[in-house]
């Protein structure tokens, strides 16, 4: 079986045109990506195709590996930059699935082996783009020394060492600055990659012109970005290369959906046309979006995994094809947060139903365990701040909590976690010191009074604030889950919910 690369794309057996034709077609750098990895190949990677085939973006990318131990780029080198894009999910009540060779990698490169070759793409008359996705942990501020012939470990640090050749190279001329594009998933992304540059540049004692270079002639934009990419099909890679005709060790698996929500203070639409390609990109103020997104995503994935979990559900596929714990998931979406959020009617609706489509992903196996790492902190972040946009806490939520302090029950304590055991299934607990101490000292006793749970309900350390006023409403669930289950209790409290006034 041949691999996927140009010399012997002709053979492929599968190989569509469109494909082989922008493969074969000579196309400028016009762009920089710092990170190889799943998520920037099957999101930014993907959205440049589109454009390109399309005759909208013309251009490619240099990938740069991030971290030293990077394993990446020999494989995208050894493939000439190719790579399969396989989208799979439900899209209008309807299966899709979309594969293509991706051509928009030009070449890769990994500055621990030769910064200059990074560096010189700062001369290039083409290139106007940076985009970026090293994690949350790569945009952080890493005190080292000005690169003479070492890379900087940090992304910030080779950004910066970019930036300068740039300005020193076109002598500081204003036109000559970049558009960067961060995708990693931090609030004020931009504004807070940029601060990291202009310390940088203070700390190596660059040129004041410089720093004024930095923040008057380069465009950091602040991003949110939302497409769900498992990455490489391991599990099935056999069945992939046996439809596919060809070996590839690079194959990106994700999702139909797709949402990019730039911020930028410079009109880029015409430089970078997502939206004339059809592509889901909105020009826009990023912190509404990313409370929609929290609210209608992330909140109802922290508030079901529990809940789910302890109904002897495993992910969140069979969540959704559960009739009972289904309907909690669409009331929490529909009936208790929805109604509540300032956003356009027809969108957050739209946004709404997407998510319930995700959630039905036959593809995507979304552990619920996994939903459940970190949950207190999950808890705090994306499902109390909803509380303070209501005058009463529905009862899902309550539900929630109730069936979080029982999948907070531990079996057996390790350093830094403890592992839960529920129907003769292991999972993990890992949040910080406080909340697993406190949930392994209330677990201490068998019985628990409703003074138990109102203490526990009211420890300002655990949850940030009193949650004592839920106390009625929680320890109900909490017993009721105790007595029949959490399917039935689920069940129960879907048909008969408490008057509000007991919430309040």
């Amino acid at each position: 079986m041949p691999s996927l690369n140009k010399a012997n794309v002709s053979d492929l057996p599968n190989i569509n045109q469109t494909d082989q034709t922008l493969i074969n077609k000579q196309l400028p750098e016009r762009a920089i990506q710092f990170g190889e990895g799943n998520f920037l190949r099957a999101y930014i990677n993907w959205m440049l195709q589109q454009m390109n085939k399309q005759d909208l973006f013309n251009g490619r990318t240099v990938a740069i590996q991030p971290t030293p131990h990077g394993k990446v780029v020999p494989k995208l080198n050894k493939q000439d930059g190719l790579f399969t894009t396989i989208l799979q999910g439900i899209e209008d009540g309807e299966e899709k699935q979309d594969i293509e060779i991706n051509s928009s990698i030009s070449r890769s490169i990994n500055p621990y082996e030769d910064l200059e070759e990074l560096l010189k793409l700062a001369e290039s008359e083409y290139i106007e783009f940076i985009f970026s996705n090293t994690t949350e942990a790569g945009l952080v501020y890493m005190e080292e020394a000005f690169p003479e012939t070492e890379s900087p470990l940090s992304f910030p640090g080779k950004l910066t060492a970019l930036l300068y050749r740039r300005f020193t190279y076109r002598n500081g001329d204003p036109e000559s600055g970049f558009t960067i594009i961060p995708c990693e998933l931090v609030e004020n992304n931009g504004n807070l990659l940029q601060s990291i540059v202009l310390r940088l540049a203070k700390e190596w004692e660059l040129p004041a012109a410089f720093c004024e270079w930095v923040e008057n002639d380069n465009t950091f934009c602040n991003t949110l970005v939302d497409r769900i990419v498992p990455g490489y099909p391991k599990d099935t890679v056999g069945d992939w290369e046996q439809k596919l005709g060809y070996k590839d060790t690079l194959m990106a698996v994700g999702e139909p959906f797709h949402l990019f929500v730039i911020e930028s203070g410079q009109p880029l639409e015409k430089k970078l046309p997502f939206q004339k390609a059809g592509l889901n990109v909105k020009w826009d103020q990023v912190k509404p979006y990313r409370d929609l997104k929290v609210s209608l995503l992330n909140a109802p994935h922290t508030l079901l995994f529990s809940v789910g979990f302890i109904s002897g559900l495993n992910t969140v596929r069979e969540v959704m094809e559960d009739e009972v714990v289904s309907s909690y998931v669409r009331r929490v979406i529909y009936e208790d947060i929805l109604p509540h959020l300032s956003f356009n009617r027809k969108e957050k609706e739209s946004f709404a139903d997407s998510v319930i489509e995700r959630f039905q992903n036959p593809f995507v196996k979304h552990q619920l365990a996994d939903l459940g790492l970190n949950a207190v902190q999950k808890l705090k972040s994306r499902v109390f701040p909803l509380l303070n946009q209501q005058g009463n806490v529905p009862s899902t939520i309550s539900f929630s909590l109730a069936s979080l302090i029982h999948y907070y029950k531990p079996y057996s304590i390790h350093e830094g976690h403890f592992m839960g055991l529920h129907e003769g299934r292991q999972y993990k607990v890992r949040d910080n010191e406080v909340v697993l101490e406190t949930f392994i000292d209330f677990w201490r006793k068998d019985q628990h009074t409703e003074e138990d749970v109102a203490r526990l309900l009211s420890i300002q350390k655990l949850w940030e604030r009193d949650l004592s006023h839920l106390t009625e409403c929680v320890f109900e669930y909490f017993k009721s889950i105790d007595r029949q289950g959490a399917k039935a209790a689920t069940q129960q409290m879907l048909e008969n919910v408490l008057p509000v006034e007991n919430q309040k």
